[in-house]
């Protein structure tokens, strides 16, 4: 539907609004979070005296420059065709209420965009009403990623704190002593409309601990040093040559057996019964 004519139809029913259907928000804001639900509710009077009244109910997100129909029903029967493609799949009207004089719509699955101002509108045969409800969509920092590197001279330690949220968030560093660390903070906004929030500092590698903190919602996390410092893999090169030389003689002298028992009686020079062995073992320790 064309903005314009939502006001031009708003104007035109504003005189009768106070004397005969009115229009009312259950409450005017609505805080949620990312990823989540809410249901927003209005309430019109008089109710339907009759199921078979007429009613239209249509929800609306609205800004100062244009609108986005997010759910419209003409006597019981959903009209989706107008539906904004962002709110495919993701809304449903409380049909079952309507009866009541609720106008009770759910919003599933929310993104940062849902954010802003609903226009719930109702139209009967008495007249036409609508109120205004704001909703703001909110994703907390409550995963915080932690890692800890050493620099590539070994003598500092690299700490990152990493987590996505919005609106965007600043983050503090402070060591045990509450002392604030200077830090280097940045921050990408992700295509679902998320700021990716990365923090470093760089610190000595003796024992301390640290605390990277999200201004924003205060999620946090701690590292303690030298505890988190992780511990690199050393092989034992020395250790694998000998268990790998014990392993090739222990298959000469299997093989060297073995071979003397198929000559039958009598022992064979080592030279010879090496000779007639030798491509068994090459086989056997390749």
């Amino acid at each position: 539907m064309d903005w314009m004519y939502i006001i031009i139809l708003q104007v035109m029913f504003q005189p009768s609004l106070s004397v005969l259907l009115t229009v009312e928000a259950e409450q005017t804001t609505y805080r949620s979070e990312f990823g989540g639900d809410v249901v927003m509710s209005c309430r019109f009077q008089p109710k339907l005296l009759n199921p078979q009244d007429y009613l239209k109910v249509t929800w609306y997100w609205i800004s100062s420059a244009s609108a986005r129909e997010v759910y419209r029903m003409d006597n019981g029967v959903e009209r989706l065709a107008s539906q904004d493609p962002n709110y495919q799949g993701r809304v449903r009207l409380f049909s079952e209420e309507l009866k009541e004089g609720w106008v009770k719509l759910q919003v599933s699955g929310l993104r940062i965009q849902d954010s802003g101002t609903y226009q719930c509108l109702v139209h009967t045969g008495e007249g036409a009403d609508y109120k205004e409800i704001t909703l703001t969509v909110e994703a907390p920092y409550k995963t915080v990623t932690k890692r800890i590197e050493k620099t590539a001279d070994g003598e500092e330690l690299l700490l990152t704190c990493q987590s996505e949220g919005n609106p965007e968030s600043s983050v503090t560093w402070h060591n045990r002593r509450l002392q604030t660390v200077n830090s280097s903070t940045t921050s990408v906004l992700t295509p679902g409309q998320l700021f990716k929030v990365t923090s470093q500092i760089r610190v000595p590698s003796s024992d301390n601990s640290y605390t990277c903190t999200f201004t924003y919602d205060g999620y946090s996390a701690i590292f303690h040093i030298p505890d988190d410092v992780p511990i690199p893999d050393v092989r034992n090169d020395a250790a694998i040559i000998v268990l790998s030389v014990g392993v090739i003689i222990a298959v000469i002298i299997t093989t060297i057996i073995m071979c003397s028992r198929r000559k039958g009686p009598g022992v064979p020079s080592t030279r010879k019964l090496l000779a007639e062995c030798r491509d068994t073992t090459a086989s056997a320790t390749a």
